[in-house]
């Protein structure tokens, strides 16, 4: 359904948001220190495995969008094909890792900060910086698209400093470190779903296919583009970086590896340019993230999803920038409140939603066994549905074994699944009794 957002976003505008929401400086930074982690050097097996798996499943996205395109992403094809009920949980459930995963986000720009600044009190700068980053969201899509474009262009360049750095340090032959057998076995499976983590991203190419040109028709080929740049941006840099720790195993232990290796083989003057490009890189992906989920509550808001003042709210569009201000202020807001909650429970709140692939693999299998027409299909069909649901079941397992964050994850994400599917139920009850 076209509401009244703003139309006509080339594709490229559309793959520069999706590569400013992946963040690849942050995703490397962040999620490859999380990955060296769990799987020492085999993080670069890891990120190549699921950068791979990232490129490949985001075709299920490509034909999901293309058949049911909508402002709300993944949300109007689960309700077509699955029903409101299921679409109407898993939007909840969405925005409970949405909302910490850009307070997440806040949180680290204020980190960096104190890096460059010591003693900078972290309580002020990530609330700040949630509302500059709300304040460009709010902007024309297309002057968004343009600033991002132009912090990506930051972020990609300490991209390519860091890159230089490992690949002139001394370093470990590359294809000695793709053996499995050089993985650590316990965290091997989680470090691949992180690799596929970081590397996907695919999905946000959907939030703003209603401002798009060319709309759901265009949106199977962008949405394949952006996720194999997503892929190759951000594990590339990985296969050359985890070389170069592997020759210094000192640093692999350290907190932050790769800004341990960073520290001791370039000079302070490149460490400091690369830190500003990390926070280049953590604010481009909170204007980012924050358009897309706006465009997603905006969604909710518009198809009656959200209940009295806040689905008014939600819907309210700037008749200067045709930007879903309403959405984009609830989103800040809550971001904004889930920061008291603390880094524990923000990382139990992102990590644990696996049922992307679960259902966007049913929803498919159902278009297909039902031969409805699409202008974009996924080959390999049922190959690719049946692979979202074997990761999908290798991803609960892994979660499940993790007791301290995955298994709590898991736990309060089906329960706020099955909360809201009773909620939408409950209410289609209430609304039979009164007609």
């Amino acid at each position: 359904m076209q509401g009244d957002l703003e139309r006509g976003l080339a594709p490229g505008g559309v793959l520069l948001l999706v590569l400013s929401a992946v963040s690849p400086v942050l995703s490397v930074f962040v999620g490859g220190s999380a990955v060296l982690h769990l799987a020492g050097t085999g993080a670069a097996l890891a990120f190549l495995l699921g950068g791979v798996l990232a490129a490949v499943l985001a075709l299920l996205y490509a034909e999901l969008g293309a058949r049911h395109a909508g402002a709300g992403g993944v949300y109007p094809g689960l309700s077509a094909l699955l029903g409101p009920g299921v679409a109407h949980a898993y939007m909840f459930m969405t925005l409970i890792t949405a909302m910490p995963l850009i307070a997440f986000s806040a949180l680290g720009l204020s980190a960096y900060f104190e890096f460059l600044v010591p003693g900078l009190p972290a309580l002020p700068v990530a609330p700040a910086g949630l509302v500059l980053a709300a304040a460009v969201a709010m902007l024309n899509i297309r002057t968004s698209a343009f600033v991002t474009g132009l912090f990506l262009g930051v972020e990609l360049l300490a991209l390519a400093i860091l890159v230089g750095v490992a690949a002139t340090a001394p370093a470990v032959p590359l294809a000695s470190l793709l053996a499995p057998a050089t993985a650590d076995r316990a965290g091997f499976g989680l470090a691949v779903l992180g690799g596929l983590f970081w590397c996907g991203g695919a999905v946000y190419a959907l939030y703003f296919v209603e401002e798009m040109a060319g709309g759901r028709d265009a949106l199977g080929p962008v949405v394949v583009r952006a996720g194999g740049l997503s892929a190759i941006t951000i594990a590339t840099p990985m296969l050359v970086l985890v070389p170069a720790l592997a020759a210094a195993p000192d640093l692999l232990a350290a907190p932050a590896p790769i800004a341990a290796l960073l520290d001791r083989r370039a000079s302070p003057a490149v460490a400091q340019a690369v830190s500003a490009g990390v926070i280049a890189a953590v604010f481009n992906a909170m204007v980012a993230t924050i358009m897309a989920f706006s465009r997603m509550v905006y969604g909710m808001g518009r198809d009656g999803v959200l209940p009295g003042t806040i689905g008014a709210l939600a819907r309210r569009v700037s008749q200067r920038t045709r930007a879903p201000w309403g959405g984009t202020l609830l989103v800040t807001i809550a971001a904004a409140a889930a920061i008291g909650l603390g880094e524990r429970w923000l990382l139990i709140l992102t990590s644990g939603n696996v049922a992307d692939y679960l259902l966007i693999a049913l929803a498919l299998i159902v278009a297909r066994r039902h031969r409805r027409p699409a202008p974009w299909l996924a080959p390999a069909h049922p190959a690719l549905p049946l692979l979202g649901l074997a990761v999908t079941l290798w991803a609960v397992h892994s979660f499940w074994t993790d007791t301290a964050t995955g298994r709590p994850s898991l736990l309060i994400m089906a329960g706020v699944f099955v909360a809201a599917w009773a909620w939408w139920h409950a209410r289609r009850l209430a609304q039979r009794s009164l007609a």
